[in-house]
């Protein structure tokens, strides 16, 4: 058995990040232009009235063509609130924090990628535990 406790002069060694990559049963969507925004609207749990997350949303974003994390990566979190206005980009809109997922993915990279502003939990009992 091994075990890591994370703390801020302890980070997740990148072994245990290409494990976690390696173990996985995340969606793996393609970086190629257009995929990650379709997957976010169409496979996220979102308010159909605001287009915004209900809930989190988690994947990882591969190179086009390459397969496998050994290759590199991006994870995604996408937190609730999120808004994704629609499946596909408006022509001639700016690039956004989407386009920039979707970048080029260099051989063996690995990344962490926020969509969102995370819940502020301060409490068990502000959750609701009770246990």
């Amino acid at each position: 058995m091994t075990s890591h406790v994370v703390t801020e002069e302890k980070p997740l060694p990148l072994a245990f990040f290409q494990q976690i990559a390696n173990a996985s049963a995340l969606d793996e969507i393609s970086n190629s232009t257009g995929s990650v925004r379709f997957h976010i609207f169409w496979h996220g749990n979102r308010n159909r009235d605001t287009n915004k997350l209900l809930t989190s949303l988690m994947f990882f974003v591969y190179q086009t063509t390459r397969h496998g994390p050994q290759n590199g990566f991006r994870l995604c979190l996408v937190h609730p609130g999120f808004h994704i206005p629609s499946p596909d980009k408006i022509y001639g809109d700016p690039e956004d924090d989407i386009d920039r997922l979707e970048k080029t993915i260099p051989q063996g990279h690995m990344e962490i990628f926020v969509l969102g502003d995370a819940p502020i939990h301060t409490s068990d009992e502000e959750i609701g535990f009770t246990g």
